[in-house]
C-alpha cells in the first residue's frame, strides 16, 4: 500500500475519532437540557453507541487493510465512516430539532441525511461489486450509472431548500413531510432492486449472499415496524447491525482468501526467484570479466528475467528478457522462456539461430499468445568481442574506456513467440579492457513519479555517467536509488531488471 492511501485511512480514522468525541460532548449536553424528550435521549444514546461501534469496526478494518488487502476494502471503510457520519448527523438534528432559530440548520441536516442514504447504498453497491465480482451486462450498466445517478437526487434535496416538495422545517423548527416527500427514495428504489438482481446471480455462496442481502433486507424490516417514522436513530442502527455481518463475515472471508493467495504467490515468487542467479562474482575464478544483474518485481512475482553462463571456457552467454504478462502468468512464461533459451544455447554458438529456435519452440505451443523481447549476446572472453541478436527488447548501453555510457541503437528483430520463422539479425560489440555494457528492461526508463513523469532514458544515462567509474555492483545499486527517489510515493508498476558487464580483458 502507498503513502497516499495509508495517509487518506488515518486521516479517515482521525476524523471518525473525532466525531465519536463530538458525539460524547453533545450527549452530555443532552443531558443538561430540560427541554429535551426522552425520544430524543433514546435516539442520542443510540447515535453516541453507533459511532463508537463504527470507530471498533473502523480500526478492525485498517488493521487488516495494514496487512495487505484489495481496492474493495476501501469501499467498506468509506462506508464505516459514512455510517458514523450520519449517526453525528442525526444526533446533531434531534439535538436542535423544535427550535425555531435553529431552523434553517435544522432543514440543512435532514437533506444531509437523505445525501447521506445516496451514498450508503452507492458505497455498499461498489464494496459488494468488487467483493462478489458481479458479471454480466446489467452489472456493467449498473456500474455506470450507480455514481451518475446519485447527482440529480442530490440536486433535488438542495432544491428543496428553496422549493419545499419534499420535506420542510416551520417557523417553530418542527420537521413536516411534503407531498412528493418519497420521491427522494427513487434513488435507492432503483439502485437497491438491481444490487439484489446482481447479488442473487453472482457465484458467491450462500452465506455470502444472506450477508449482502442484509444491508437491504435489515432497514426495510426497520422501516417496516416503525412506518416508516422519520428521524430514528435505529434506522442507522439496523444498517450498521448488517455491515457488522458483512465485515464479519464478507470482509473476513476475502481476507482469508487474499492472505491464501498471497501465500501461494510468495511461494511462487521464491522459486522464480531461485531460477535466476544470485552469487557475485559468478565466476570468481575469471578475472577478465565483472558482472552484477538484479531483478525487483513489481508484484509478488515478475515477468522480466536475466541470465549468464558459461557455453564453454572461452564463451559467456548474456540474456536480458521481459515477458508480456505480469504476475503468475507472466512468471510461468519467463521460466519456461529462461529454460528454452538455455537449452537452445547449449546446442547453437550462434544467436541469432539460438533466438530463432527459441522462437520456434515456444510458438509451437503458445495458446496464450504470450510473447517475450530478448536481448541474447555471446562474449568471447579471450577477444573481448560480442555477438548479440535482440528480439524486440530495449537498446543495450555501452562504456568504452575513458567516454561516457551512450546508446547502441543496434538491429531490432521481432519479439518471441508472437510469429513463427522469423528471422533474427546478428551484430557485434566489440569490448576492450575497462568497457562497459549496461543492459535493463522497460520498467527503469518508463518508471514515473506522482505527476506521472517517466524517468526516460537520458536520466538513465545521465545517472550512468555519474557513476560510471565504479564497479557493476554499485552502478546498479546506484541507478536502484535513482529510480527510487525519482518515482517516489508512485507505485512501482513493472519489474525493474539490470545488468552490468564490465570487460577488464
Amino acid at each position: 500500500m502507498n503513502k497516499k492511501k495509508k495517509w487518506s485511512i488515518r486521516f479517515r480514522m482521525y476524523l471518525l475519532l473525532a466525531i465519536a468525541i463530538s458525539s460524547m460532548a453533545l450527549a452530555l449536553r443532552f443531558f443538561e437540557r430540560a427541554d429535551i424528550s426522552s425520544q430524543a435521549l433514546y435516539n442520542a444514546g443510540v447515535d453516541v453507541l453507533g459511532i463508537y461501534v463504527c470507530v471498533v469496526l473502523y480500526y478492525g478494518c485498517a488493521s487488516d487493510i495494514d496487512k495487505g488487502s484489495d481496492d474493495s476494502s476501501f469501499w467498506l471503510i468509506a462506508l464505516i465512516l459514512l455510517i458514523g457520519l450520519s449517526f453525528f448527523n442525526n444526533e446533531l438534528s434531534w439535538y436542535i430539532a423544535n427550535t425555531p432559530r435553529y431552523r434553517l440548520y435544522y432543514l440543512f441536516l435532514n437533506e444531509l441525511t437523505k445525501i447521506f442514504d445516496f451514498g450508503l447504498v452507492m458505497l455498499f453497491y461498489n464494496y459488494v461489486r468488487r467483493t462478489l465480482s458481479f458479471e454480466g451486462k446489467l452489472a456493467k450498466w449498473l456500474d455506470r450509472y450507480v455514481f451518475i445517478l446519485i447527482f440529480p437526487f442530490i440536486l433535488l434535496v438542495l432544491a428543496n431548500t428553496f422549493f419545499p416538495i419534499c420535506f420542510s422545517v416551520d417557523a417553530q423548527g418542527v420537521f413536516h413531510e411534503e407531498s412528493l416527500y418519497r420521491l427522494v427514495d427513487l434513488y435507492m428504489v432503483i439502485v437497491a432492486p438491481l444490487t439484489v438482481i446482481l447479488i442473487n446471480r453472482c457465484k458467491a455462496s450462500h452465506r455470502q449472499k444472506f450477508v449482502a442481502f442484509s444491508f437491504i433486507a435489515i432497514p426495510i424490516i426497520h422501516y417496516l415496524l416503525t412506518g416508516g417514522a422519520h428521524g430514528y436513530a435505529t434506522q442507522y442502527g439496523s444498517t450498521l447491525i448488517s455491515v457488522i455481518l458483512i465485515y464479519g463475515i464478507l470482509f473476513t472471508d476475502r481476507s482469508n482468501k487474499l492472505a491464501s493467495t498471497r501465500t501461494e504467490l510468495n511461494t511462487a515468487g521464491k522459486i522464480q526467484d531461485a531460477m535466476l542467479p544470485h552469487t557475485f562474482p559468478p565466476f570468481p575464478e575469471r578475472k577478465e570479466f565483472d558482472l552484477y544483474a538484479s531483478m525487483d518485481a513489481a508484484k509478488e512475482v515478475g515477468g522480466d528475467f536475466y541470465d549468464f553462463f558459461l557455453l564453454d571456457d572461452d564463451h559467456l552467454g548474456i540474456v536480458m528478457a521481459d515477458v508480456s504478462g505480469k504476475g503468475v502468468p507472466g512468471a510461468l512464461f519467463m521460466m519456461i522462456s529462461k529454460v528454452i533459451l538455455q537449452n537452445c544455447a547449449q546446442y547453437d554458438n550462434s544467436p541469432a539461430k539460438v533466438l530463432s529456435n527459441m522462437n520456434d519452440t515456444i510458438c509451437s505451443n503458445n495458446q496464450e499468445q504470450m510473447f517475450v523481447t530478448v536481448w541474447f549476446g555471446i562474449l568471447t572472453i579471450s577477444t573481448g568481442m560480442i555477438v548479440a541478436a535482440n528480439a524486440g527488447h530495449e537498446y543495450p548501453i555501452i562504456m568504452k574506456h575513458g567516454h561516457d555510457f551512450e546508446l547502441i541503437k543496434d538491429r531490432h528483430s521481432f519479439v518471441i513467440g508472437a510469429l513463427p520463422d522469423v528471422e533474427y539479425q546478428e551484430y557485434t560489440i566489440a569490448m576492450e579492457a575497462g568497457d562497459k555494457l549496461f543492459l535493463y528492461t522497460d520498467g527503469i526508463p518508463e518508471a514515473v513519479n506522482s505527476s506521472n513523469v517517466q524517468y526516460g532514458i537520458d536520466r538513465l544515462i545521465k545517472a550512468l555517467n555519474q557513476i560510471k567509474d565504479s564497479d557493476p555492483e554499485m552502478i546498479l545499486k546506484y541507478i536502484k536509488t535513482s529510480v527510487e527517489l525519482f518515482k517516489g510515493d508512485a507505485e512501482q508498476f513493472d519489474d525493474l531488471t539490470m545488468l552490468c558487464l564490465e570487460y577488464k580483458g
